[in-house]
């Protein structure tokens, strides 16, 4: 069975793309920082899909983090693909952003891209690394700078890595819009919007983006063998209605 490290997977996204791997019969190995029983959760429902794997508790932004998860890879029989899907989304207007906003920021949005590609590019013989960034990484939201700088930067980083691993690795990268998650939900109490009233007034499609959509994505780039350094945005239309107005 191949084997996927998948960061963030206690819930919303990776949990998702965590159970898509799963029903390919592959082994995952699910990570979070905290909340173990999520992240138990998630494995079960990856077994019951038809997978296995093991849960790390870890920080992965810390390179201990991110290399205990690539040991626990080989340990299930070896690295064939990570999803770097970790993040944070702190919203603060630029100048009220502090130091510590900023640094953790950082740390969890950009470093552990870093840090964990670095770990699953020593790990895997043959194979992909897909990152989860954001259409904030493209355009500019109010209120995310921070956040959007480490999301271009991850675009940025994911079409430098495709150059330096190839052939050996493919690195991707998926750009969400706004998605039905904890995180997603955040934002659109912020704005005082119903999923319906977001979906009808900034999609094209009057859908929301949810995490098996996410997922789907991931596991193409992943299954297509000639697709390398690119970025693919699955957002409902959210930038093209923006432009609109």
């Amino acid at each position: 069975m191949p084997v996927a490290v998948v960061t963030g997977s206690g819930r919303g996204i990776g949990r998702a793309i965590a159970v898509r791997f799963a029903r390919e019969g592959w082994r995952v190995v699910v990570n979070a920082k905290k909340g173990r029983e999520e992240a138990e959760e998630t494995l079960r429902l990856v077994k019951e899909a038809g997978g296995d794997g093991v849960v790390v508790m870890a920080d992965v932004a810390t390179r201990e983090g991110c290399r205990s998860l690539a040991q626990a890879a080989l340990g299930l029989g070896g690295l064939d693909v990570w999803v770097n899907n970790a993040g944070l989304g702190l919203y603060s207007p630029f100048l009220s952003a502090d130091d510590r906003l900023i640094e953790k920021q950082l740390e969890v949005t950009l470093k552990s891209v870093i840090y964990c590609s670095q770990e699953a590019a020593r790990a895997i013989r043959e194979g992909v690394i897909v990152n989860v960034a954001s259409i904030a990484g493209i355009r500019p939201f109010p209120g995310l700078s921070i956040y959007s700088a480490a999301k271009a930067a991850i675009l940025n980083l994911t079409q430098a890595l495709a150059v330096e691993l190839a052939p050996r690795i493919r690195v991707n990268a998926v750009a969400p819009g706004v998605v039905k998650t904890k995180m997603g939900d955040s934002l659109l109490k912020m704005l005082g919007l119903s999923e319906e009233e977001f979906a009808k007034r900034y999609t094209l499609v009057e859908k929301m983006v949810t995490p098996e959509d996410v997922a789907e994505v991931v596991w193409m780039l992943v299954k297509v063998p000639t697709i390398t350094g690119q970025v693919v945005v699955i957002d409902a239309g959210e930038m093209l209605k923006a432009q609109l107005h």
